[in-house]
């Protein structure tokens, strides 16, 4: 939507006041629907220019398909109903131009609005989309203004609007599930069905020394993925189309006719929020996940919410404050004899909002015999230090992995820490990952030790600038496309 008010209002600043009639016919051309529960369908203020968070959809509805779709996809009958295979919050404040996504993975349990029972939140959105927007607010805790909704085949066409998205993939890839199917390493270039492949495979696999690999955290990582894509996806679209008149009618057509919107969501407020937000850098566009934790709940493999971390993703993602902030160490633990790289399990945020930095962090540390399990974005981008919180029994882990990092870290102890050993905090001071053993470089706490200065370390890894997927061997940047 918000590409297609940008190309639009582009337009309008250089056309002759004709062109309105054309940018309300194509604005026309987008559904609307009543959605009962959202904030400005139940009568809360929306103040011109104040902050509105907006829910986006991706509909796996089988609705409508038919031919080689039925047959890829599953019928409408074979796949009854609708789940949200994909949901995606932008909250946008244009007093301050500023701009964030917060994915929720779809397999977070959930209480169901108005039921006696919990379920995967994507189940709510079988009968439509304000039981969704009510989970949301209930169980996660934001409020709803507005509402975008695509299906499969919208995806497709705003993907061929803008000629396809380029993907480099260092190993040949695999998804039998969702159909993505890539025989050789390299530069593709993802349209129609290869995109929503691409973007829908949660069952990721790579072929890496002779063998097939599967990508593990299967919705969490598949977020990832859909992040990186959203963004080439907004370059493109910036890049092109803006002096060919057909090509511009193209893009906005294939937008425009495929989206579905709230009532509320008005022709002036689209373009208001284009005028505002017009020359946002897709790459400056901060995107993070929903803090949660694995379970087992009814035999069923889900997510929950994980407290205290996901509220402060909240408080941030809303421009608010951070509301838990553990102490840290005034004193660097020493590394004890006999620990190696290989016994430390550690998870990696990106906590500076550089594009694809958790891992590139990932890449390193296993090159340099660190365990891996998981990666990710922290509930904040403005990160000073970077930070290195370990559970009970993991002080000396802590200060191996901290001798690791090029910049210093600040050590703090965490008991409630699970699924990892160390949860490694990337901050502005981060310049890479080195060989660990040498001097640790921890960074004392600010309190007592105002002024003091990072030891000087040995040249930093590189860090990529951008999503990297599975299977890329250690050290190696993938070229452009």
């Amino acid at each position: 939507m918000l590409l297609a008010t940008n190309i639009t209002v582009a337009v309008m600043l250089v056309a002759a006041g004709s062109v309105y009639g054309y940018v309300t016919w194509r604005f026309g051309q987008i559904k609307r629907i009543h959605i009962t529960h959202l904030g400005n369908a139940t009568g809360k203020s929306e103040a011109p220019g104040s902050p509105m968070t907006i829910l986006i959809v991706g509909s796996d509805s089988r609705a409508g398909i038919t031919g080689a779709d039925a047959k890829a996809f599953g019928s409408g009958a074979a796949v009854g109903g609708q789940r949200s295979d994909t949901i995606i919050l932008l909250h946008v404040d244009p007093k301050t131009t500023s701009a964030t996504l917060m994915s929720i993975p779809r397999d977070l349990w959930v209480q169901i609005p108005g039921k006696d029972f919990q379920q995967r939140i994507n189940t709510t959105f079988d009968t439509g989309p304000d039981l969704l927007v009510q989970a949301i607010e209930q169980d996660v805790g934001i409020q709803i203004d507005h509402y975008i909704e695509v299906n499969f085949n919208s995806f497709r066409q705003v993907v061929a609007a803008v000629g396809g998205v380029k993907q480099y993939f260092p190993t040949p890839a695999r998804d039998v599930f969702s159909n993505l199917v890539v025989q050789n390493a390299g530069c593709v270039n993802l349209t129609g069905d290869g995109a929503l492949a691409f973007v829908r495979s949660r069952h990721y696999e790579y072929y890496a020394n002779g063998r097939w690999h599967f990508e593990a955290e299967s919705d969490l990582a598949r977020i990832r993925r859909q992040q990186s894509f959203i963004r080439k996806m907004m370059a493109k679209a910036q890049s092109s189309g803006l002096t060919d008149p057909l090509r511009l009618n193209s893009i906005v057509g294939g937008i425009t006719s495929n989206l579905t919107v709230d009532s509320g969501f008005s022709q002036g407020l689209m373009l208001s929020l284009a005028k505002r937000f017009r020359s946002i850098s897709p790459d400056n566009l901060p995107s993070v996940t929903l803090p949660t934790d694995p379970a087992v709940i009814q035999g069923n493999d889900v997510l929950q919410i994980k407290q205290p971390d996901a509220q402060d993703a909240i408080n941030a993602f809303l421009g608010k404050a951070p509301v838990n902030a553990p102490a840290s160490t005034t004193t660097a633990p020493s590394v004890p004899t006999g620990i190696s790289a290989a016994d430390v399990r550690v998870s990696v945020l990106n906590g500076t909002g550089v594009r694809g930095q958790a891992g590139a962090v990932e890449t390193s540390l296993r090159a340099q015999g660190f365990v891996v399990v998981s990666i990710g974005s922290a509930p904040t981008y403005n990160n000073p230090t970077s930070v290195i919180r370990y559970g009970n029994g993991g002080a000396g882990k802590a200060a191996l992995l901290a001798t690791a990092i090029v910049g210093g870290a600040t050590l703090q102890a965490d008991s409630t820490l699970q699924g990892a050993d160390v949860v490694l905090t990337t901050g502005a001071t981060f310049a890479g990952i080195r060989t660990p053993g040498a001097a640790a470089t921890t960074v004392p706490s600010p309190s007592t030790t105002a002024g003091a200065t990072p030891t000087t370390a040995a040249p930093a890894t590189p860090s990529a600038t951008a999503y990297q997927l599975p299977g890329t061997p250690a050290g190696f940047v993938a070229p452009p496309c």
